[in-house]
């Protein structure tokens, strides 16, 4: 890899990665700071909102945006006292460089942060009291210009507006025609410290003199603005030096004749170096991880003309913004390079930058990989033998769905830790007192009707089309007159083309039948028909089939795999689409087959969902008695204590917060587990945020294979350790103090569970002591990292998130001793000749490769399923720790579709190893542990 060159980074970094975690989480921890030394500041706690147009956005002084510990909030459309859906994530502030040949950082992922409030003095250092005094953002509307203006001031008057700090830097404009707004040829003034009114303390120095016409300069109809700076206390997460920045923000919002520009925002960010030093070959990136709404459903494109990183829904419906999702635009009015992935620790792409990493920061803002090798079109765009090189991900023709897009079926899917990506300027160089400013706007573009009332909804790509409408309106007024233009700015939107007609279906045949001999694929046809950039095949065991496959030709193969099974008859038929909508569909054809396949799945029970289910009530009661207050699903799996339903006692839910169990479960099928309330307890462990580890009053299980409603064998039961996530203040207790998920009552600290590298027994011989020698029984790190290292962390974890909420009468955690939850993995297989006359519900058509093995851990043999969304040549090989190739499981072409591999582990020795399957231009991995 090539040496670290001179570099200043400033990147405003999704706060989800959980870099310096022992364990990776997509929800935002707490962030617990470290104990103050003599001369540090202490974290800023101010908050303010941007809240006029069509948005709210959240602003700290900490380095981070619209979000404070797991609570996000940039919200579009915003209407005061509606509950709505939010558009983005977050944002945090990263800056670094060299300095005299030596690497300084500062920045934050979800916690540690490393700017605090208030500016630097010409030494570029600063002092607790002026952190303190500086804890503050400054926030004026257009109202309160007018306001004064007219009347003058008064005992209403914003505070903010008469104390506007033009003293430490913030704009300001002399207002020579009265009518509130600074016009082309009123200039913007700021004082700095060759100024004689500058100042380094609050009341100090120059004041906005309203008598005069000072007015700050608000941009927009709203803004708020603050300073920070990164010396002033230990830069615990980069473990870099502080480069002496000084960093102004100016925040807009807008309420503008324009909905378009009433929905976005415009963040000035003006990066000062105080140091005596240059910081060179600066440069300037912005971090987005998106969130369209549901996090899981997004995907990302970029437009190399408008200079702007796009995010979008990857279906037509959003769980929260409903059908017709929007685009948000991350639009870099400025300039900007390119774009490319950034590793979130997540997914654990091996290549990926990843930001704990400076050297694969500093290629990441040159839209590199880790390892120096060029961003590449095609899959994740790793391809190092490739010559298609680009410095932007995903710029492919996004609404018409041309390569190189998400769209693409070899793609990445739409899951956050795929989505994480920078938006990079070109490098510059900074000398001492010298200023950057970057100017970003937020653009949304909002979903609705195609044409009015009675048209069709906007597509997803219709709505992409309009956001680079409000693209280039926003551009050429920034381009005219700077942000101040941009208020006036009219959006004219292009308009969609005309729906494609009905194609005509060619084959197979209506009612055609194949139940004698299946063949080993079926391709469909249809006619090409005007207007059409691609089709959607609807082929599914109902005539209105919903889920679409798309292929821009006029036929499409599918294997007899990718077929729906466990029904006798499906159908089948066409839509011609375009980026303004699906044309109308002839009738659906049938065709008739029969093939079972037995595919396992979470336990469930009919309209109630996964089974979280209550074996033991608390004191030993029985979930299913007479004295239970609810025996849902008892007759189905002998217990009682369904996902989101009371338990027996009606004492707590069995709930999640997020994406629970169900998502994590399956993958270490057949096993099942327990959670085990008991006198004992055990010791848990915060891997997910701070290392405090605390007493806790239950245990966890692998309670290894066993059937629903049987008692379970101890003889194959290992014990868990219980890893917890704080949605509340206290980390020391486990108790009820987190948001209510059900509007029942409090929740308790999310439970993980991970399996130890020995045993359990190896984890409490290690943190018994640490725990047991502090005074709160609540160590944190650096007591608790060398305990830490006895949980096995790559091995994945089969519980998560799980929450109890306890029940308005329900008693406290204190009485629930006794109690036993088990979590089931499996139903039980049935055989063929028993399946059930009733057709079973189809699965989705595989859109992304997969890959998993049940059971894991393993003893014996395993079953290593895996599935393709296009024909491919598969390597699939088990390689141990070190990366030596122990066993090939498949190596050859296939067709899209489904298959199973089998793998002998008996003679393996016990350990962790790797299954590898490379299909195309993608990698999946799977880790696996063989037990003995």
């Amino acid at each position: 890899m090539p040496p670290m060159t001179r570099l200043l980074l400033l990147s405003l970094v999704a706060a989800w990665i959980a870099s310096g975690a022992r364990a990776q989480e997509r929800t935002l921890p707490s962030a617990v700071p470290a104990a103050l030394a003599d001369g540090d500041c202490a974290y800023g706690t101010a908050e303010q909102f941007l809240d006029v147009g069509d948005v709210r956005a959240a602003l700290y002084t900490t380095g981070t945006l619209f979000r404070r510990e797991s609570t996000a909030t940039y919200t579009v459309p915003y209407t005061p006292g509606v509950e709505s859906a939010g558009a983005l994530f977050s944002l945090n502030l990263w800056v670094g460089g060299e300095v005299e040949g030596a690497a300084h950082f500062a920045g934050a992922t979800y916690g540690n942060w490393e700017f605090w409030p208030g500016p630097l003095d010409g030494d570029g250092e600063t002092t607790p009291e002026r952190c303190a005094a500086f804890d503050r953002i400054w926030r004026v509307s257009f109202d309160d210009l007018r306001s004064v203006t007219a009347d003058g001031p008064g005992p209403l008057t914003n505070p903010d507006l008469i104390g506007w700090p033009v003293a430490h830097g913030a704009p300001y404009f002399v207002d020579v025609n009265g009518n509130a707004r600074r016009d082309a040829s009123e200039p913007r003034l700021t004082l700095g410290p060759g100024d004689l009114d500058y100042s380094l303390t609050p009341g100090e120095g120059a004041t906005l003199n309203l008598a005069a016409g000072e007015r700050p300069d608000l941009v927009g109809d709203q803004a708020a603005w603050w300073v920070m700076n990164d010396n002033a206390g230990p830069h615990i997460r980069s473990q870099g030096d502080p480069l002496q920045i000084e960093v102004q923000v100016l925040a807009v919002a807008f309420d503008a004749s324009d909905l378009a520009i009433s929905q976005s925002t415009v963040y000035e960010f003006t990066v000062i170096n105080r140091s005596p030093v240059p910081i060179d070959d600066a440069r300037v990136s912005f971090f987005l991880v998106p969130q369209i709404g549901a996090y899981d459903d997004d995907f990302l494109a970029s437009d190399a003309d408008r200079e702007m990183l796009i995010s979008y829904n990857r279906t037509e419906i959003d769980k929260h913004y409903g059908t017709s999702p929007p685009a948000l635009g991350l639009d870099l009015l400025s300039g900007a390079y390119g774009t490319v992935w950034v590793d979130d620790e997540m997914f654990d792409f091996p290549n990926a930058p990843d930001l704990d990493r400076p050297s694969a920061m500093r290629n990441a803002q040159a839209s590199l990989w880790s390892d120096g090798t060029p961003q590449t079109r095609g899959g994740f765009g790793y391809n190092p033998d490739s010559t298609d090189v680009t410095r932007w991900r995903f710029d492919g023709d996004v609404i018409r769905r041309r390569y190189w897009t998400q769209e693409q079926p070899r793609s990445p899917s739409g899951t956050r830790s795929e989505m994480s990506s920078l938006l990079n300027t070109p490098a510059q160089t900074l000398a001492p007192g010298e200023s950057r400013r970057v100017d970003l706007a937020l653009l949304f573009a909002e979903g609705g009707l195609r044409d009015g009332p009675g048209s069709p909804d906007r597509t997803r790509f219709h709505n992409i089309a309009r956001l680079f409408d409000i693209s280039d309106a926003v551009q050429a007024a920034y381009d005219a007159g700077g942000t101040t233009a941009i208020r006036s700015a009219s959006v004219a939107y292009t308009p969609p083309p005309p729906l494609p007609p009905s194609p005509m279906l060619l084959a197979p045949d209506d009612s055609a039948d194949y139940d004698d001999a299946l063949p080993d694929s079926l391709m469909f046809s249809w006619t090409a028909v005007e207007g059409a950039e691609g089709y959607h095949l609807r082929l599914g065991a109902t005539p209105d089939s919903t889920r679409p496959i798309y292929t821009r030709g006029t036929s499409y193969t599918v294997p007899a795999q990718g077929l729906p099974f466990n029904t006798r008859t499906s159908f089948w038929t066409v839509e011609a689409t375009n980026w303004g909508g699906d044309g109308p569909a002839p009738p659906a054809r049938s065709f008739s087959y029969f093939r079972y396949v037995y595919i396992p799945e979470a336990l469930t029970v009919p309209g109630l969902g996964l089974a979280f289910v209550e074996v033991v009530g608390p004191g030993g009661a029985d979930p299913c008695g007479t004295e239970a207050q609810s025996t849902v699903g008892c007759a189905q799996i002998g217990a009682n204590g369904i996902y989101q339903s009371y338990n027996g006692t009606g004492d707590y839910f069995g709930t999640a917060i997020g994406t629970g169990p169900e998502a994590s479960l399956s993958a270490f099928a057949p096993r099942d587990y327990e959670i085990r309330f008991t006198e004992a307890g055990s010791v848990a462990y915060y891997g997910l945020t701070s290392g405090v580890a605390v007493p806790v009053p239950f245990e966890v299980w692998d309670i290894g294979v066993t059937p629903p409603g049987a008692d379970n064998d101890p003889d194959d039961d290992i014990q868990m350790v219980p890893v917890l996530f704080a949605d509340g203040p206290d980390e020391c207790v486990f108790e009820y103090g987190g948001p209510s998920q059900n509007g029942t009552g409090p929740t308790t600290q999310r439970i993980y569970a991970y399996y130890a590298v020995e045993d359990y027994a190896a984890w409490e011989e290690a943190i018994a002591p640490v725990v047991a020698a502090d005074p709160n029984q609540c160590p944190t790190d650096p007591a608790t990292a060398a305990a830490s290292s006895e949980i096995d962390f790559d091995r994945g974890r089969p519980l998560q998130r799980f929450v109890l909420e306890q029940n308005a009468d329900g008693v406290g955690i204190d009485g629930l001793a006794g109690t036993v939850i088990r979590f089931y993995t499996t139903d039980p297989s049935p055989a063929p000749e028993e399946a059930s006359p009733e057709p079973t519900p189809v699965p989705e058509p595989i859109d992304e490769p997969t890959l998993a093995v049940q059971p894991n851990p393993v003893v014996g043999a395993a079953t290593v399923p895996f599935a393709l969304p296009i024909s491919a040549t598969v390597r699939l090989r088990l390689v141990d720790v070190l990366g030596r190739e122990v066993a090939v499981l498949a190596e050859a072409p296939y067709e899209a579709g489904p298959y199973e591999a089998r793998l002998d582990a008996s003679s393996l020795a016990a350990g962790v190893y790797v299954l590898v399957l490379d299909a195309a231009d993608q990698r999946l991995t799977q880790t696996l542990t063989v037990l003995r």
